[in-house]
């Protein structure tokens, strides 16, 4: 049995036990009517089957026996800072040089911080920002701001 499986399984059972009871406080509603708590509920739903499979995996013993720093050995600690500093000089810069440049350029570095080719880096930045656009700025009419050069 994996003690740490099991002691973590069941504070995020716990957690999610908690919030799924103030979620009901709320009021959840239904699917065509949703109350304040209704993503709460369905959130704290999927964390306690998750919970659960944690638990019934810890206690039947069908663990990995890999160490846990095999599995972060080739993890790759400056990819996540670069994301970090990446998303807050978005939300820094992004009224002052608009969405359509800073997500241009956010959408560049997070593609080139995985092994892409450059034209598929290009193209997905490309792709991503075009589709983001029609979505809601023109289907359904979100205003992004236009930044410097007005656009």
């Amino acid at each position: 049995m994996n003690r740490h499986d099991l002691f973590s399984g069941l504070f995020w059972l716990g957690i999610s036990l908690f919030v799924g009871f103030m979620a009901g406080e709320l009021g959840v509603g239904t699917f065509s009517n949703p109350g304040a708590g209704f993503v709460l509920f369905w959130a704290s739903l999927i964390l306690g089957a998750l919970s659960l499979f944690l638990v019934m995996k810890a206690v039947t013993g069908k663990s990995g026996s890999s160490v846990l720093s095999e599995s972060w050995r080739w993890f790759e600690w400056w990819k996540v800072l670069a994301a970090i500093i990446a998303l807050v000089l978005y939300a820094s810069f992004l009224t002052r040089m608009g969405f359509l440049i800073m997500t241009l350029a956010l959408m560049i570095l997070l593609y080139s911080l995985g092994k892409t080719k450059p034209w598929v880096t290009l193209a997905g930045a490309f792709v991503t920002i075009m589709v983001a656009y029609i979505i809601f700025h023109i289907a359904l009419q979100i205003q992004f701001p236009k930044g410097m050069i007005g656009w």
